[in-house]
């Protein structure tokens, strides 16, 4: 089980840095007026949620899964079935390990991933916080 966050976390920062890296070069951000808050919201608290279980070197399904489920419910049309996706991974993912390697589910994580990145200002924010 640790793996399969482990692997999902790889590819939530991968895909943070792809996502930012892309957009580096705009001098300005509508993100600030359009961002969809309370998928926001979760999306920030997801990414704490990582980076405190990345500084433990410990990995917490349990505290993941009700995040993800906030990030799901408040997710916009445009990666509501990707966030959907993404957190039925994650709550089946004990009963399945085969998920791991889910070609679906990692498009889906990145889709919400790269979503969050591009329209929650996880790149022009100040603190410690620096992805997704």
């Amino acid at each position: 089980m640790a793996t399969v966050v482990a692997r999902l976390l790889v590819l939530l920062v991968a895909s943070a840095c792809v996502a930012g890296c892309s957009g580096a070069s705009s001098t300005t951000s509508t993100t600030t007026t359009t961002f969809p808050k309370r998928f926001c919201a979760a999306a920030t608290s997801y990414e704490n949620e990582l980076n405190r279980e990345a500084s433990r070197d410990k990995r917490d399904l349990a505290k993941q899964l009700p995040i993800v489920a906030q990030l799901a419910g408040g997710a916009p049309p445009q990666v509501r079935a990707d966030a959907q996706t993404f957190l039925r991974a994650l709550q089946q993912v004990t009963r399945d390990p085969k998920l791991r390697d889910n070609a679906a589910v990692k498009t889906a994580v990145d889709n919400v991933n790269r979503y969050a990145s591009n329209k929650c200002g996880f790149f022009t924010q100040q603190g410690p916080s620096s992805g997704f």
